[in-house]
């Protein structure tokens, strides 16, 4: 894999795609000086000091973009995010078309043959059906040479298609994303065009590639926000985000994951292809006795429970998933069944940076899709459990819209107590210590009371908008319940500059390890007894007086099984 290829086009395809949507964002009367005052003439909508007129399903997207963007961010903000939305969407399709994943059998970025309109174009014809295009619409943008506005017509319903099996990537709420495609996607130099310049066997070799452009895609930033006085939920992705080399991942799961098969069953074959696994130490006989009873036994796969907190792109839970395949097989499990397994009862992950998140679902769906070529089919698929952590800024006041709906205390009990403790949600991640509460049944009793058909339209509305809370309780679940392994390359971030009411939660519940975000993962209360927690992290925590309780607590509490 050539890295300075990779960071090239990364970096290439970020300032193209800004470029681009600030200039999509202009032509709808958005700008980074305000939003320009618009009047409906006729059919169109005129934006005031310019000789733009929009349509109306763009004034709806426009709207859209305002109200649920601009008026809670900067344009730069905004800019970024729409920028990396089809960035990991257009790198997540070329590495699906290089492995022939699309049931069409098209490529829909690139031709086999290199030739200059993109396999899908060519082919529009036999692909109506099957992604739901319009047959007048294809012929009208065909019959007057409009091949620009029919591939963007090709490829956006190629995204909405994806959203069935890809939900956290190319997911269908913001309509508005195919009005900020680049203008020039079949030009020489557009996006599209120059990621021919990764040579394809990155791609076909392993979905770590989708890391490490990711990563080069946020890198640009990391100098330039360290100088930052305050550090923003907008800026802690950036700041912590690090793409792990292979031999630390494997060394981590190895010595985690690979060690609960390896009590169990010490005769097991995996132990050989284990390269960074090491040998439990001598003990005294005594010692060695009361080790033995504490030992996993007969452990079935199915029932090893694993978290990855701040799972970036998805690099450790990817490996993670290659050990686990190899221990449902040792076990006589059907190959085919396995992914579906894994990803239902194994891997949990959890992110502040919803980018990475995206890019984590998408490597685990490819993972699984690899060893399972019906992994997509309705009866074989199971979504990753990896979520973006979120906050509860947008429903504080939450309780103000719900009255006269029928919710039971105990539902507005949960409510509020979520509501309370995501506040910060966006800066405190994974750290967040949270209740295990029922939020099954918090999530069942929302649903039960939007799919009552006696709802009125506007309250329909406002339970959508408050979907939000059903997010925060999955995510709270997965918080509330104890692992046996949590893995993680966590955030090395100190709390100095960060907002005032995490700093003070982070304090309160982390005295040991307070001064950095790092060191309070290394007492994160999401392992089970005698469970293993496998972490990254600066050797500042072994001798800074800072950290004295924090190593008096390990060495009081728990073992070092290898330390490198």
């Amino acid at each position: 894999m050539n890295k300075d290829v990779l960071l090239k086009y990364a970096q290439f395809a970020r300032n193209e795609l800004e470029t681009q949507i600030g200039l999509s964002l202009k032509k709808l009367g958005i700008t980074e000086n305000g939003i320009l005052d618009i009047k409906k003439l006729g059919d169109v909508y005129v934006i005031d000091g310019s000789h733009n007129s929009i349509t109306v399903q763009e004034f709806k997207a426009r709207e859209s973009i305002i109200n649920n963007y601009i008026n809670n961010s900067s344009f730069q903000n905004v800019v970024e995010e729409f920028s990396y939305t089809w960035f990991n969407r257009i790198i997540a399709i070329r590495f699906m078309e290089v492995h022939e994943y699309f049931p069409h059998g098209f490529r829909v970025l690139t031709s086999r043959d290199g030739s200059y309109e993109p396999e899908i174009l060519q082919n529009v014809d036999y692909i109506i059906n099957d992604l739901g295009l319009s047959e007048d619409t294809v012929n009208n943008y065909k019959s007057n040479s409009k091949l620009e506005e029919l591939y963007k017509y090709i490829l956006v319903n190629q995204c909405k298609k994806l959203s069935c099996v890809i939900p956290m990537l190319f997911n269908d709420d913001g309509k508005y994303l195919e009005y900020l495609l680049p203008s020039n996607l079949l030009s020489q130099d557009s996006i599209i065009r120059k990621i021919t310049d990764i040579p394809e066997e990155d791609f076909l070799n392993d979905v770590e590639v989708v890391g490490w452009l990711y990563q080069d895609y946020v890198s640009a930033n990391r100098e330039f926000y360290r100088k930052a006085k305050k550090v923003t939920k907008e800026l802690i992705p950036t700041l912590s985000q690090v793409f792990t080399p292979d031999w630390i991942v494997r060394y981590m799961a190895e010595n985690s994951v690979g060690r609960i098969w390896i009590e169990s069953y010490p005769n097991s074959s995996l132990k050989s292809k284990m390269k960074y696994y090491i040998d439990d130490a001598k003990q005294e006989k005594e010692v060695q006795e009361k080790i033995n009873e504490i030992k996993y036994k007969n452990v079935n796969p199915k029932d090893i429970k694993i978290i990855e907190p701040c799972c970036g792109s998805g690099h450790i839970l990817v490996y993670v998933f290659d050990l686990l395949f190899e221990m449902y097989l040792e076990l006589g499990y059907e190959k085919k069944s396995i992914p579906s397994l894994i990803l239902e009862y194994n891997l949990f992950g959890l992110d502040v940076d919803k980018r990475a998140a995206q890019l984590a679902e998408f490597s685990l769906l490819m993972k699984a899709r690899s060893i399972d070529n019906k992994f997509f089919n309705e009866d074989r698929f199971k979504r990753p459990n990896v979520y973006e952590i979120l906050d509860s800024q947008s429903v504080i006041n939450y309780k103000d819209n719900i009255k006269g709906l029928n919710f039971s205390t105990k539902f507005l009990d949960i409510a509020d107590y979520l509501v309370n403790t995501f506040k910060d949600g966006k800066i405190i991640g994974s750290l967040l210590k949270i209740k295990n509460l029922n939020y099954e049944d918090f999530i069942n009793e929302f649903e039960t009371v939007k799919n009552n058909s006696s709802l009125l339209p506007a309250e329909r509305l406002i339970l959508d908008n408050l979907n939000i809370l059903i997010k925060l309780a999955k995510i709270a679940d997965i918080l509330s319940k104890k692992y046996d392994v949590m893995i993680t390359n966590p955030p090395y971030l100190g709390i100095s500059k960060i907002d005032k009411n995490a700093k003070e939660y982070l304090i309160k519940n982390y005295p040991n390890s307070k001064s950095d975000m790092f060191a309070m993962f290394m007492e994160a209360g999401l392992v089970s007894q005698n469970g293993f927690r496998a972490i990254i992290n600066p050797d500042s925590w072994m001798f800074l007086a800072s950290y004295y309780e924090l190593r008096s607590k390990i060495l009081s509490k728990e073992s070092i099984i290898t330390l490198a």
